[in-house]
C-alpha cells in the first residue's frame, strides 16, 4: 500500500508537550479491504476525526456504529474497526499526559471508551471540521490543527506538573521503573506518585507501566525484521519468556507470534511514529 496514504505531520512546538503529533488517514474503500483497522491499548490517548461519515466497531461480535468525532480514551483490549466506505480521517496522537489540561472531566471515565467531541470542546469544531474536509491532505490540515489546539491550550492555567514529571520518567525508562525505586528516587510517597499517574494519564500505575513496556517490545518486534522474541522481552524487562507473552497476549489478545504474522496489515503500526 502507499505509505503517502498515512501523513504523519508534528504539532507547533508550543504544542508538543501535549500532542505527539498528527496523522492524516486516506484510503479508497477497495484498500480498506486489504487492511486490518484493529485500535491496541496505548499508553497515550487520541481524538479521531472522521471527515467522511462513522465507521463500525466490532464488539462481541455484534457491529455498533461509533461517532464521526470522538475522544478515544485509554483501552485496555484491542478493538476492531470496520469502515463502510473510504476512509479519510484526522487523528489527533496527545502524549500520555497531554490530553487532560484540555478537559473539563476526568480522563479515566472514558477508558475502555468513546468521549463525542461536541461534549468535550463546545465551540469551533464545526468549523474546524469544515477546514479539514475543505483542504484534504494536500492542505494547510495542520496550521488548522494547531490553530484550534493553541486556542483551546490558553483556556486552562492549572497543569498537573509533577504527574507529567513522573508519567514521563515511567516512558523514558519503557515502564521498567518499579514503584518503591521511583518513591526513592524522586522522595515522593507510593500512595501520591499512583495518585498523581492516576490524575495525569488517566489509568493507574501498574497497567500504565505494563503498557509501556508492551509498546516497547512492539517497537522491537516491528522495526527489526530479524529480531528474536526471546531478546524483545529481555529489553522489555521480561526475564521470563512465558511470562512475557502471558502478558502480551492478556494486552493484545494474541501471541508475539501472532502479531508478527499480521503485522504489515495492521494499520495501527503506521499510525505510530
Amino acid at each position: 500500500m502507499n505509505q503517502g496514504h498515512f501523513l504523519n505531520k508534528l504539532p507547533a512546538p508550543s504544542l508538543r508537550d501535549y500532542i505527539r503529533h498528527y496523522t492524516f488517514v486516506d484510503v479508497p474503500f477497495a484498500q480498506t479491504r486489504q487492511l486490518e483497522f484493529r485500535a491496541l491499548p496505548s499508553s497515550n490517548t487520541r481524538i479521531v476525526l472522521f471527515l467522511n461519515g462513522s465507521s463500525l466497531q466490532k464488539v462481541e461480535n455484534r457491529l455498533l456504529r461509533v461517532g464521526a468525532c470522538a475522544l478515544v480514551g485509554f483501552y485496555s483490549r484491542s478493538h476492531l474497526f470496520l469502515p463502510t466506505q473510504s476512509l479519510q480521517q484526522v487523528m489527533i496522537h496527545f502524549t500520555p499526559w497531554g490530553a487532560q489540561p484540555f478537559l473539563d472531566f476526568p480522563l479515566s471515565d472514558i477508558t475502555d471508551t468513546r468521549a463525542e467531541l461536541q461534549y468535550v470542546f463546545r465551540d469551533g469544531l464545526d468549523e474546524l471540521l469544515e477546514a479539514l474536509q475543505r483542504e484534504g491532505p494536500e492542505g494547510c490540515w495542520k496550521e488548522t490543527l494547531d490553530a484550534f489546539f493553541i486556542k483551546k491550550l490558553k483556556r486552562f492555567t492549572s497543569f498537573n506538573r509533577r504527574g507529567r514529571q513522573i508519567v514521563r520518567h515511567i516512558c523514558s525508562t519503557h515502564g521498567k521503573a518499579r514503584l518503591n525505586e521511583l518513591s526513592g528516587e524522586l522522595f515522593i510517597g507510593e500512595r501520591t506518585i499512583q495518585r498523581l499517574v492516576h490524575n495525569a494519564a488517566g489509568i493507574n500505575f501498574k497497567f500504565f507501566s505494563m503498557l509501556a513496556r508492551m509498546e516497547y517490545a512492539r517497537h522491537l518486534l516491528n522495526r527489526r525484521q530479524s529480531f528474536r522474541l526471546a531478546d524483545a522481552a529481555l529489553q522489555a524487562g521480561y526475564f521470563d519468556q512465558a511470562h512475557f507473552i502471558h502478558e502480551f497476549q492478556s494486552v493484545y489478545g494474541e501471541t508475539p507470534g501472532e502479531f508478527l504474522k499480521r503485522k504489515h496489515k495492521m494499520v495501527w503500526n503506521r499510525l505510530e511514529r
